[in-house]
């Protein structure tokens, strides 16, 4: 069988203790990769298995005629026995805590896809610290990077564990494309996360793009709205008038919460990078 590779990537496998989980590092290199003279930015990019093949259609076309600079791409994602996999273990490490009630209606679908791991949501802690003390050091070792230039884009969940990192851990990263983020999660306890950081900070260092497709409104329930939560938060932080950051909020015309993909990992960069 012949396989598919992407040009200018690479993959490495890590094993992390603490959540008992082989991932792999996918590395995107930019076009007219080299380690003279030059030190890349760093993007991140969660639920790899898509949207690290997604970005690598496009980016280098995009690099090349200079609408975005030339930065290495890092998709985390896992080295499991199904690529279904990854739909069960998104929920354990993109999630600050355990929505039961989510969680116990997503029985019924993970039987459409046959057996998946069990896994406890509610380690988005353990998962930024072992980006942030595992994946960014080996990056760094191993590439000609700029390890003061990071950037981080997640989608959905991966928007959600965006915000988490935003709310507690800012310096992790200078940029945030925070795609439809289920800020429903747990009865929207990020919004409480959000508050309590507010309470001890005045700063807030990043630049950030979020957003979501007008459609995903569409058909919701009460709990979860997305272009509503988006536009609440947004509307939240300019409150707050946190120095140092920036922030573009988009509602993206005639997009669902599936086809927001491309089109907010596509602007979003555009934007945190103009």
């Amino acid at each position: 069988m012949n396989q598919f590779k992407i040009k200018n990537t690479e993959q490495i496998e890590i094993f992390s203790e603490e959540i008992d989980q082989k991932f792999i590092i996918n590395v995107g290199l930019p076009p007219n990769y080299s380690q003279e003279n030059t030190k890349y930015p760093v993007v991140y990019v969660t639920d790899a298995g898509s949207n690290f093949s997604g970005l690598m259609s496009s980016l280098p076309l995009m690099q090349l005629v200079n609408d975005l600079p030339h930065f290495i791409l890092i998709g985390i994602d896992y080295k499991s026995k199904k690529s279904n996999d990854s739909m069960s273990l998104r929920n354990r490490d993109l999630t600050p805590t355990n929505d039961s009630i989510w969680m116990s209606g997503q029985k019924e679908m993970y039987k459409i896809f046959g057996d998946l791991p069990e896994a406890e949501p509610g380690g988005a802690k353990e998962f930024l610290e072992f980006i942030d003390h595992k994946v960014k050091p080996l990056i760094n070792d191993k590439y000609h990077v700029n390890s003061s230039d990071q950037t981080y884009c997640g989608f959905s969940l991966g928007g959600l564990f965006g915000l988490f990192t935003l709310f507690t851990s800012p310096k992790s990263f200078n940029r945030y494309v925070i795609g439809s983020p289920s800020i429903w999660w747990d009865n929207k306890h990020i919004l409480q996360i959000e508050e309590e950081y507010s309470k001890n900070n005045k700063e807030l260092p990043a630049k950030i793009f979020m957003s979501a497709g007008d459609l995903e409104e569409e058909g919701d329930s009460d709990a979860f709205r997305m272009v509503t939560n988006v536009k609440s938060l947004s509307k939240t932080l300019k409150k707050r008038n946190y120095e140092g950051l920036t922030m573009k909020t988009v509602i993206l015309e005639d997009e669902t919460h599936c086809s927001a993909v491309a089109a907010t990992l596509n602007r979003g960069l555009r934007s945190v990078f103009s």
